[in-house]
C-alpha cells in the first residue's frame, strides 16, 4: 500500500495539472473492486430485487455516510475545508462506482474515471458547504448545516449518476437487442 501511495504521489508531483484525472483513476483502482463485490453480494442477498431497488440501497448507504463525514469535517476546525472536500470526493467516488456496478458496468474499468469526472464534480458542493459553515458561526447550526449539505450534494450526484447509468444500460440493452 505504501508503494501505491508513493507512486500516486510521484504521479501527482510529476503532472499536477492532471490531478483530478489521476485521483479519479486511483479511486477506480481502489474503490472499484469493493463496489463490484458489494453489488454482487447485495444481488446474492436479494435475488428478487430490481436494479432500481439496489440503486436506492446504494444511494441510502452513501447519503448516510456523507452526512456522517460532513459532520466530522465540520468539526475539523481550521482544517474543515480540506476535510470536507476530501470527504466529499471519497463519498461521491464510492457512490458513483457502486452505482456503476449496480447497473452492470465494471466499476474497476479505467473508463469509470471519466464517469467520476463527469458525474461527481465534488469541488462545488464542498466549497459551498464550507462557505455556509463560515457564515454560520453557531456550533450546533454549523454541524447541522454540514450534515445536511453533505447529504444534499450526495443526493444530487446520485440523481445524475442514476440517470446516466440507467440511460447507459438502456442504450446497451437496445444495442445488444438490435444486433441479435
Amino acid at each position: 500500500m505504501a508503494e501505491g501511495l508513493g507512486s500516486l504521489t510521484e504521479e501527482l508531483l510529476a503532472d499536477p495539472a492532471r490531478t483530478p484525472r489521476i485521483l479519479a483513476h486511483a479511486a477506480v483502482r481502489h474503490i472499484g473492486p469493493r463496489a463490484r463485490a458489494w453489488a454482487a453480494q447485495t444481488r446474492a442477498s436479494y435475488p428478487t430485487a430490481t436494479t432500481e431497488a439496489i440503486a436506492r440501497l446504494a444511494v441510502q448507504r452513501f447519503t448516510r455516510s456523507a452526512g456522517v463525514r460532513g459532520g466530522l469535517g465540520a468539526l475539523a476546525g481550521p482544517y474543515a475545508p480540506i476535510a470536507l472536500v476530501a470527504a466529499t470526493v471519497i463519498t461521491h467516488a464510492e457512490l458513483v462506482l457502486h452505482l456503476a456496478a449496480v447497473y452492470g458496468l465494471d466499476p474497476a474499468d479505467p473508463r469509470r474515471a471519466d464517469d467520476l469526472l463527469a458525474l461527481a464534480a465534488p469541488g462545488k458542493g464542498a466549497v459551498a458547504l464550507w462557505v455556509a459553515l463560515k457564515l454560520v458561526r453557531l456550533p450546533g447550526v454549523s454541524l447541522l448545516t454540514a450534515v445536511l449539505g453533505a447529504r444534499a450534494t450526495t443526493e444530487a450526484v446520485a440523481v445524475r449518476a442514476r440517470r446516466f447509468y440507467a440511460e447507459y444500460s438502456s442504450q446497451d440493452s437496445q444495442d445488444s437487442g438490435s444486433s441479435s
